[in-house]
């Protein structure tokens, strides 16, 4: 079973992530504007985007679920990732978490993206859950989770403490035995 085959949409090439894209990955991961939505602290050293990358690529050597650089078709350019990790052989979950460069937002790809990943995780594995965690005052991630067909299970409160604040975290998921096939 290969978890991290390449994927393709429309507009998109879901693929594994290289040592090539560690000027794309800098852009991402250290952009102010996404790091004010994320459940994770800001990196804004090339050291730590290495280290990143590293973890990343020895998950593929591994054959672990992990992580698809979302690459637009058009320009051949990584302008987000989606990340599968705390994957659980025994209940056979999954959580993912993404990002997408702002100048991105607003299009649909996110959506498009995560819809295809949930296809693949379903359809080739034997993974039964999926998880997301969003920011409880991120509304933009909330209504990606929704349109993917996401259910919203709760709030855990202060669940995270990140830049010296505790902070409430949504809890969404979906079933295989949510997709309808037909």
């Amino acid at each position: 079973m290969d978890y991290n085959p390449s994927l393709e949409t429309s507009r998109l090439i879901l693929r594994k992530i290289s040592e090539a894209d560690k000027m794309d990955l800098f852009e991402l991961l250290t952009n102010s504007q996404i790091d004010k939505k994320m459940i994770w602290n800001h990196l804004d050293e090339m050291n730590e985007i290495i280290e990143y990358l590293n973890e990343i690529i020895g998950s593929y050597h591994n054959n672990q679920p992990s992580c698809f650089g979302i690459e637009l078709k058009e320009s051949g350019k990584l302008i987000g990732v989606i990340k599968l990790f705390n994957y659980d052989d025994e209940l056979k979950c999954v959580e993912v978490h993404y990002m997408l460069l702002p100048s991105h937002h607003r299009q649909g790809i996110m959506t498009e993206t995560l819809l295809k990943v949930i296809a693949f995780i379903f359809d080739e594995t034997d993974i039964n859950r999926i998880e997301a965690f969003c920011l409880k005052k991120n509304r933009a991630a909330g209504k990606v989770l929704d349109k993917a067909g996401m259910h919203l299970e709760g709030v855990l409160r202060e669940k995270i403490f990140i830049n010296d604040e505790f902070i409430d975290l949504k809890l969404y998921s979906i079933l295989k035995s949510d997709i309808q096939y037909s």
